[in-house]
């Protein structure tokens, strides 16, 4: 499904142009390698200056290659850098210096079974050493990374102006020949400037991309065409300064390409793949590439006639087409294998941190409990609204229990989320991040909007292409950039998921996250609180469920209780109902429901594993039981509230066709409620959100015989 950005170009430009920039570039390195390690060493015995044409243009491309590659490198760096030591090292350090050794141990071991193919190796343990330490080999890409981006943090207070010119400076002696530049040395030297520039620059680069237009393509291709001719008319490449020139130049070339090519229909996809994928080819490629050599070069040595002229012409591109293609085959076979040693830091046992970070553990991960809800709560006093307990006589009746009622859509940005999202991003500030990614059908993102607002922090927030408006406008006036992606949470997070990787901020989940989970936790946690003050504590407390993160937290915060817990969710979008059937996440295709903040495909992983054993049952509800908990709430208490919310009250007032049944999840029938002999029953029920379009309201608040999902 195509996305969009509100109020811009499409968000393709922006999130996917630096992979394909990073795609191109490694094509290019693959094709140069082949040219010079492979094609120039064949003897063609052909009358045409092909070969030496192929050796030109990879000698014009070389200004482009590596520092177009470290410049996007220094874009994906750019907010790790601001972010703390222990936060970023392992990741941009310690990733890096250990993937060198290990592939330069690997390259050693496979390049000395070919001793004729044209490559840095190691022949003795004193070059090894050298390699290892400040002579780096044919990975030295790697090398650089991690050097590059220690000197980024450790000089970020440095003005940019100052840094730049330095390492420009540095760049442009280095090209000159006067610096002692063994090995890849001179390279290291040459490219820490342009690394540095996408680090203190990247937002100028990414309007250069977001701006970029077919006359600009061609006139920054024009630049750099006359520029490379100027250089070898006057033999200038190692005059100070101008080999740097040329290579900025081809920089903003390549920036325009990329940003081009990104939207074409063919070549964008398959380079955003590529681009996603560049470590496995750049680590593989060499020795796949010295044995096709092998294999290859005396054959096509050895072909005649009209198959030599053909192939002097086109065997550059095919063999790049060939090792490409093998490097990333071998990648997915060692992966698959097991080997992912081979391609990342060894990790003890982990589990996934919905803040893009991965937490090492040595035993199962340790899920969120009632101590954490009740630490969120402190830590949002006074920064999120206490919202009131709404009762009624009238709803009361219904329901054959007394149901009290938490008001959460009155709660900032309209519901509940907030609750999450400002003590997930409050601690996301205080550990240095500058800005956060989320995705959701729109409450949660709307309330990581705002949090990140009051926190400073910049927020990107990924909406369906059939969000409702309200929730859509609430999000940009809170100052988040809007993108629009597909209709389901798999397409959602997918964009949102590129966006975090591109720009380098964490991605705070809507509830598969444990501080999103205690956070919305504290609003039961207050309901449960003001019930027992009242005299009347809960029996029950029921929470619609969406991506189970509200009913997540209500287990949490009724833990230790004797309240029983239930959720409620629209017929056919029943995720959690399945899953509590079957024992584990299962997901559904979310039927049409006019509680569209209901419809994750599938219940979180960590809500599952909270609630799989704190839930006694859930309601499903339809359409018409939706509309007349919204009628009640709108003309009885004078509280609106969306579908999504008033689900909860529609749930309430069937509790007895799970509470009679054992909590076991149904549609139908059941004990009466309360059961017999027992006093009044207290039901508390969370009513999630108020973000409802006008238009929405007019219809349900009519005639519900004319009330329907597509009405």
């Amino acid at each position: 499904m195509p996305t969009r950005t509100e109020g811009s170009a499409p968000p393709g430009d922006r999130v996917v142009w630096a992979d394909v920039a990073k795609g191109a570039c490694i094509v290019l390195v693959v094709l140069w390698h082949v040219v010079v390690k492979d094609y120039l060493r064949i003897d063609w015995r052909v009358g045409l200056p092909v070969p030496g044409a192929w050796g030109l243009l990879g000698e014009q491309l070389l200004p482009l290659r590596m520092p177009l590659f470290f410049a996007i490198s220094g874009v994906f760096a750019a907010n790790a850098v601001a972010r703390p030591w222990r936060v970023s090292g392992r990741s941009r350090i310690a990733r890096n210096l250990y993937l060198y050794v290990i592939w330069l141990l690997v390259h050693t071991a496979l390049l000395a079974l070919a001793p004729g193919f044209p490559t840095d190796r190691a022949t003795d343990p004193g070059e090894l050493l050298a390699q290892l330490t400040v002579t780096p080999s044919n990975l030295w890409y790697l090398y650089a990374l991690a050097l590059y981006f220690v000197l980024a943090k450790a000089l970020r207070r440095v003005h940019p102006a100052v840094l730049l010119m330095a390492a420009g400076a540095l760049s442009a002696v280095a090209a000159t020949g006067l610096l002692d530049s063994p090995g890849n040395r001179g390279q290291v030297y040459q490219n820490l400037v342009f690394f540095l520039a996408g680090v203190r620059l990247r937002p100028y680069l990414t309007r250069w991309a977001d701006a970029a237009s077919t006359r600009r393509l061609a006139g920054t291709g024009a630049a750099y065409a006359v520029a490379l001719a100027a250089m070898a008319l006057a033999g200038a490449q190692s005059w100070p300064g101008v080999y740097l020139l040329v290579s900025v130049l081809a920089v903003a070339f390549g920036l325009t390409a990329a940003a081009r090519l990104a939207r074409h229909r063919l070549a964008g996809p398959v380079l955003t793949r590529l681009g996603r994928r560049t470590l496995g080819v750049y680590v593989i490629h060499m020795p796949v590439l010295a044995l096709l050599d092998r294999l290859l070069a005396a054959p096509v040595a050895g072909l005649d006639g009209p198959a030599r002229a053909l192939l002097v012409t086109v065997y550059p591109v095919v063999l790049t087409a060939l090792v490409l293609a093998l490097s990333l085959a071998v990648h997915r076979c060692l992966t698959a294998l097991g080997a992912h040693w081979l391609f990342d830091l060894p990790r003890r046992r982990v589990h996934s941190n919905p803040e893009g970070e991965t937490m090492p553990r040595t035993d199962a991960p340790v899920l969120p409990d009632r101590t954490h809800v009740e630490e969120a709560a402190r830590a949002l006093s006074g920064r999120v609204v206490r919202t009131p307990v709404l009762h009624s006589p009238a709803i009361d009746r219904l329901a054959g229990a007394r149901v009290l009622l938490k008001a959460e859509n009155l709660q900032d940005g309209g519901s509940y989320k907030m609750r999450g999202a400002m003590l997930a991003v409050g601690r996301l500030a205080a550990a240095g991040h500058t800005g956060v990614v989320a995705q959701s059908t729109g409450n949660h993102a709307v309330a990581v909007a705002l949090a990140a607002r009051r926190h400073g922090l910049a927020a990107t927030v990924v909406l369906p292409v059939d969000a409702a408006p309200v929730k859509v406008d609430r999000a940009r006036a809170a100052g988040a950039r809007v993108v629009r992606a597909g209709t389901t949470v798999e397409e959602r997070l997918a964009v949102a998921r590129r966006i975090a990787d591109v720009e380098g901020h964490p991605l705070v989940d809507a509830y598969d996250h444990p501080d999103v989970v205690a956070g919305q936790g504290s609003a039961s946690l207050e309901l449960i609180e003001e019930a027992a003050r009242r005299g009347t504590p809960l029996d029950a407390l029921v929470v619609p469920v969406g991506g189970g993160g509200g009913i997540a937290g209500a287990c949490l915060a009724a833990a230790g209780t004797p309240i029983r817990v239930y959720g409620v969710e629209p017929v056919g979008c029943d995720s959690l109902a399945r899953s509590l059937a079957a024992g584990r996440p299962t997901p559904v295709a979310p039927a049409p429901s006019l509680a569209d903040g209901l419809r994750p495909g599938c219940v979180g992983d960590l809500p599952f594993a909270v609630a799989r054993t704190a839930v006694r049952g859930v309601v499903r509800v339809d359409d018409d039981a939706i509309v007349e908990a919204f009628r009640l709430l709108l003309l009885d208490l004078k509280v609106l509230v969306e579908p999504s919310g008033a689900a909860g009250l529609a749930g309430a007032l069937r509790l007895g066709e799970v509470a009679g049944a054992g909590g076991v999840a149904r549609s139908g029938g059941g004990a009466p409620w309360p059961p017999e002999g027992r006093r009044q029953m207290t039901v508390g029920v969370v009513l999630t959100g108020g973000n409802v379009e006008a238009e929405v309201v007019a219809r349900l608040a009519g005639d519900p015989m004319t009330v329907g999902v597509a009405a």
